[in-house]
């Protein structure tokens, strides 16, 4: 049997091997010890070999356990019984991304494995989620530092991600982008990313002659990442994989782009502080009532749109149930019945359903036929004659099977009595199995005139009769003598054993008979395999149009309007977290104006705790919720589409990759102006700390100039208010209101025009609890120092305020002006970057 074992383990090095012998799984050598390890469980040993064990009816819980401590589990049924040893084989490799039982899934997350390799400078993606069916193909920029592969894997968030092991090992900045995923890394060797062989399991799989059909080229690049993960697939959950019916492209221009920084900063769906859910701007909107309706809002708020066909399609639909309260709380009402049909349909093909599975099914379907008028026909992509086929599977499922069963087929019954009349006969031939031998016995009673006559069973003889001895001869001689006892003998005879046999064959028939109906039922779902699939996509639709139906209602959002001037506009914008974790009407609403090459860059000054952060993420949000096709937190807003989104607020160290927290703000700078454009909304926060005064301040007023030169839409958050003295163009002045009353301040949040008379840090610190002796002492050591102390001067006037006066620079000074304007910081590497200021900063020491 160890042969065996390790026969099949070298098939499946990377995965814990769960050995089937009897009731348990069993675990032996370096597997038993690990899992003993992480599971907890007993070690032993037999003949000097480790060995652990679980239960089988248990296994689920242990295998989620190994899962969530990132093993994979291969597991080995015994498929054939031999005279000496079970034929064994491995029947699944469950890994977090290929599962698709409840037990392993979280019903509110999407589950997708995705493959990225590199080809042709560019990185090219694949991502599918097994347990719904979909199957995407993305190819993205090959940049440095790979900040747009960081991008996806941050929107997709893949629970486990394939890789070329060459490129991994091989390629430093590669392992280290990939290193920073949560996911499972699984890396493939070389060949698995073959295009040619990829070609050719796509073509087998989809059953076509050209993916062309799909809207793909035949050899487009990305086919090596979408083979390989089709192949990892079929290896995996050896299955056919038929919910995978299509293969979708997308293309990056169709979404509003977001780097990975920016997403995190933004508390789309984890917050700063815990990472947690709470307090997250999903956790804010959400208001879907459905498992499926949850997982497609998400996928909303991590890829906006950038297209306004798009937009104003889902705009649509919200405005029908926006419009109509009525319709907006049936809609609610009624989806609140429905079940998972997305992930049940998915579990049905791919044979690892329970009976269950099939009339949640039901359910599913005759909650979409209660939800279902004409007025939703344009959100289904199902026919009329489909429509009807759904009815009638509901409608047969609803007859034949048992809504309270909810274990396994062999666990008691599942079609119901009075569905088919030949199993009804089978069950009361088998159920009234003992009445029929009690009549029986009542007749042999009465023919031999015995009335002590018995009946019994056992394993070896069957049925019989037994008598005493005195009354063996009065059994007639139809009988046949079974076996004698001291005091007694025991009969049979033919009609008893075709009385047994008809009970034996009973049971036996009946099971195999109710087999083949819910085999026949099965059936009839997989050939409505399509159909279901459109209806769970109609059905997460509607759940995400009326949860953001229902949340304009309860948050008074209102619809933005989108135009084709360059601009945005926001009156009385609020951020939709804050704002919902505050008491009602304690929100200080505020405007926005950007327009057409008119005051796009926003300098906004003022003191920490005023509002800063908040303002700057809450027109970003603005934003982002228009381009999903939401309405958004505001009186009213008239917006451009924005093509990229950038939000650097608050960066921190990575010690991990040794960079300090002011490399980690020069590397997210570089990236904003080397690939901003003038249709983007730019959002930066106190950009230049971690160095001194003189150097953040430098370098803020040049991103400042660039980012002007750029055209980007632009909030820009600062405490050097000596940036406001330049006279740049589209330069717009905004500051946060602060009540001064004596030695007091109160933080009023109303964004106003205007430049900060101060940072009021003092202040904070006072508020903050900083005991006042060393308050005391910080007033002090401001008013010697700082009481007639020009900032500005420390700057080597790089504020002129007349472009013709005299220069007050040297010789180098002059000639590093002139080297820094002329650097082309676009085509840069950040390390070019800060390497070119050092040899400047050392030009200048060295004068």
């Amino acid at each position: 049997m160890m042969a065996q074992y390790r026969s099949i383990k070298e098939q499946h090095p990377d995965s814990v091997l769960f050995f089937r012998l009897g009731d348990f799984y069993e675990m032996f050598e370096d597997d038993a010890i690990e899992v003993s390890r992480l599971l907890n469980i007993t070690l032993t040993a037999r003949g000097g070999v480790p060995m652990a064990g679980v239960p089988y009816h248990a296994a689920k819980n242990y295998i989620k356990r190994l899962l969530d401590a990132g093993k994979k589990v291969a597991i080995c049924e015994q498929t054939l019984t031999g005279e000496k040893l079970a034929q064994r084989e491995v029947v699944q490799v469950v890994t977090p991304a290929t599962v698709i039982e409840d037990d392993f899934l979280q019903a509110h997350d999407a589950n997708f494995l995705m493959a990225a390799t590199i080809r042709k400078g560019s990185i090219v993606t694949s991502y599918a989620d097994l347990s719904s069916g979909r199957f995407f193909v993305r190819q993205v920029e090959h940049d440095p530092g790979y900040i747009h592969l960081l991008a996806l894997l941050e929107e997709v968030r893949p629970r486990e991600l394939l890789v070329n092991e060459d490129e991994y090992f091989l390629l430093g900045e590669f392992k280290e982008a990939i290193d920073q995923t949560s996911a499972m890394v699984t890396k493939l060797p070389p060949y698995q990313f073959s295009a040619k062989k990829a070609y050719e399991s796509l073509l087998e799989h989809f059953e076509v002659h050209s993916l062309k059909a799909f809207g793909i080229d035949d050899h487009a690049p990305y086919l090596s990442s979408a083979g390989a993960l089709l192949s990892y697939l079929q290896q995996t959950a050896r299955s056919s994989l038929k919910q995978i019916e299509t293969l979708t492209l997308v293309h990056s221009a169709e979404f509003l782009q977001i780097d990975e920084d920016s997403r995190k900063s933004l508390e789309l769906f984890a917050n700063l502080s815990d990472g947690s859910p709470r307090y997250t701007l999903f956790d804010s909107i959400d208001s879907t009532v459905t498992s499926m309706g949850t997982r497609k809002l998400k996928q909303w708020v991590a890829s906006p749109l950038a297209r306004k066909e798009t937009i104003f399609s889902r705009h649509r639909w919200v405005d029908l149930l926006y419009h109509d309260r009525e319709e907006l709380e049936r809609v609610r009402h009624e989806l609140k019945q429905v079940l998972d049909l997305e992930r049940l349909t998915s579990r049905v093909v791919m044979g690892r359903h329970l009976p269950k599975d099939i009339t949640g099914i039901a359910q599913a379907l005759r909650g979409f036929f209660l939800l279902f008028d004409e007025r939703y026909r344009d959100l289904l992509v199902t026919t009329q004659q489909e429509h009807e086929k759904a009815f009638a599977l509901a409608t047969h499922i609803d007859r034949a099977l048992n809504p309270t069963h909810q274990g396994p087929f062999e666990e008691g019954r599942v079609i119901l009595d009075g569905y088919d009349s030949e199993l009804d006969e089978l069950r009361k031939i088998k159920g009234g199995g003992k009445e029929l031998l009690a009549e029986y016995l009542e007749e042999i009673k009465v023919q031999t005139g015995i009335p002590t006559v018995k009946l019994g069973n056992n394993r070896i003889l069957g049925h019989y009769l037994e008598v005493t001895k005195i009354h063996s001869d009065k059994m007639p001689a139809t009988f046949y003598r079974k076996q004698t006892l001291v005091n007694a003998e025991r009969f049979t005879s033919d009609e008893l054993i075709a009385l047994e046999r008809k009970i034996q064959h009973a049971v036996l028939d009946a099971e195999q008979y109710e087999r083949a109906l819910y085999e026949h039922l099965v059936e009839e779902t997989l050939a409505a395999q399509k159909t279901l699939l459109a209806i769970a996509a109609f059905l997460s639709d509607l759940d995400c149009y009326q949860s953001l139906a229902y949340r304009a209602h309860i948050s008074s959002f209102v619809k933005p309007e989108f135009v084709d001037e360059d601009c945005l506009i926001v009156e009385g914008g609020r951020h939709p977290v804050v704002e919902a974790n505050l008491p009602s009407g304690e929100f200080v609403a505020n405007p926005l104006t950007i327009e057409k090459e008119h005051r796009r860059f926003c300098l906004i000054t003022g003191p920490n705790m005023a509002g800063k952060s908040t303002y700057l993420r809450q027109n970003a949000l603005i934003v982002l919720l228009a381009q999903i096709g939401s309405y958004v937190p505001a009186a009213k807003a008239t917006l451009s589409l924005v093509d990229r989104l950038y939000c650097r607020v608050g960066a921190s160290d990575n010690l991990a990759r040794g960079e300090s927290t002011f490399l980690v703000e020069m590397l997210e700078a570089a990236h904003i102006l080397r690939t901003a454009t003038s249709a983007s909304l730019v959002i930066i926060d106190e950009l230049g700390r971690g160095t001194s005064t003189q150097d953040g301040m430098s370098i803020a007023y040049a991103v400042m100039r660039e980012l002007i030169h750029i055209g980007s839409k632009t909030l820009f958050a600062t405490h050097y208010h000596e940036l406001a003295r330049t006279e740049e163009q589209n330069l717009q002045l905004l500051t946060l209101e602060v009540l001064e009353q004596g030695k007091e301040i109160r933080f009023l949040r109303r964004v106003i025009e205007g430049v900060a008379n101060s940072s009021y840090g003092l202040n904070v610190a006072k508020m903050a609890g900083i005991h006042p002796s060393i308050l005391k002492n910080a007033q002090s050591f401001q008013r010697q120092h700082f009481a007639d102390y020009d900032l500005s001067s420390l700057q080597m006037n790089l504020f002129s305020e007349r472009e013709d006066a005299p220069s007050s620079y040297n010789e180098v000074e002059e000639q590093v002006l002139v080297d820094l304007e002329s650097f082309a910081i676009e085509h840069a590497t950040p390390v070019d970057a800060l390497l070119f200021l050092k040899e400047l900063q050392e030009r200048l020491k060295a004068k």
